[in-house]
């Protein structure tokens, strides 16, 4: 097996890898981190199997390349399913405290990098490398969770800046760090049939910008597309700010960046490919697929590897970044 299995219990490490199977590794951009799900086989009879009984929620999995002892996934089991001759075990990566602590957090003009450390150290995560981002936050959060207000702060960020960043996690430090391109070769290596959608559900070619207080009904900014209205009819969003912002040129910014976001068809493809640890959600690919004429920069919207009897598969949902 070129992947390895190791469970990790205290002190004691022990690899399973032989007695596993049915192993998956799932990440997406829409749930934040990454699950790991395999079983182990069980028999009570037989001394090779011991340690499939001793496997409880909360001990550590690690899962590596055996060829290159590049990690590809640390978490934490959080759900087991015991059968008369095998073991389910689901488990998570150290997002799993993110999205399930929530706090409550008053950021008073402190720009983003600081808030995010902020809300890391609040439950202890280790941290990396955190890229300095000068945009400020001045808001109140109220029982959301540290990945939800995390979410919220990037989503600020590009929506003033129109810079991307991702919360990456390596083992179980976490680093703040602009979204990333990764030259992966899949052209060569799909396999199946691909599927494309094309969709105009979630497009807006008329973005208002106006104030949160519900008593005011001033416009800051508006920005339109007026070629894609006369084509699509007017699809129209609306972003609320604080009723204090003065800076006209960055509300203004805020509105084209939010136009450019949504102004288009949705492109998404279904592929897949014959598997690589590089590829995991948020990354972005530069692709081309034939059978649709299509040569373009794809974001991994969501990456599912399969391995299974020495095979590695990989199975993408990618969209047009």
């Amino acid at each position: 097996m070129v992947h390895k299995i190791k469970l990790i219990q205290s002190d004691t490490v022990s690899d399973i890898s032989n007695i596993c199977g049915n192993i998956n590794l799932t990440t997406s951009v829409d749930t934040l981190g990454a699950s790991f799900n395999f079983s182990v086989a069980r028999n009570i009879n037989d001394s090779n199997y011991v340690v499939t009984e001793t496997i409880k929620n909360g001990d550590i999995i690690k899962f590596q390349n055996d060829s290159t002892s590049e990690n590809i996934f640390t978490g934490i089991i959080i759900d087991t399913t015991t059968n008369r001759f095998s073991k389910d075990i689901k488990c998570l990566d150290f997002y799993f405290y993110l999205n399930n602590n929530k706090v409550i957090k008053q950021f008073n003009e402190l720009n983003a990098s600081a808030c995010i450390e902020d809300l890391l150290k609040s439950i202890g995560a280790e941290i990396g490398t955190i890229e300095n981002i000068a945009t400020s936050i001045d808001k109140i959060y109220k029982n959301r969770t540290v990945a939800e207000i995390i979410e919220d702060i990037l989503k600020i960020v590009n929506e003033e800046t129109g810079k991307k960043y991702i919360l990456e996690i390596d083992e179980t430090t976490f680093s703040l760090v602009p979204h990333k391109k990764i030259k992966v070769e899949v052209e060569n290596n799909i396999f199946g049939m691909p599927v494309l959608n094309e969709s105009i559900i979630n497009m807006k070619n008329v973005v208002l910008v106006v104030s949160n207080d519900q008593e005011e009904e001033s416009i800051y900014a508006e920005v339109k597309d007026s070629e894609g209205i006369k084509k699509y009819g007017m699809l129209q969003e609306i972003i609320e700010v604080d009723p204090d912002k003065d800076d006209i040129s960055k509300v203004r910014n805020i509105a084209s960046q939010k136009l450019s976001e949504l102004n288009r068809v949705n492109t998404k493809v279904t592929l897949p490919v014959l598997g690589n640890d590089e590829l995991k959600a948020g990354r972005t690919l530069e692709i081309e697929i034939k059978e649709f004429d299509i040569k373009d920069e794809f974001l991994i919207k969501s990456c599912t590897h399969t391995f299974k009897k020495g095979h590695h598969i990989c199975n993408l949902e990618l969209e047009v970044s």
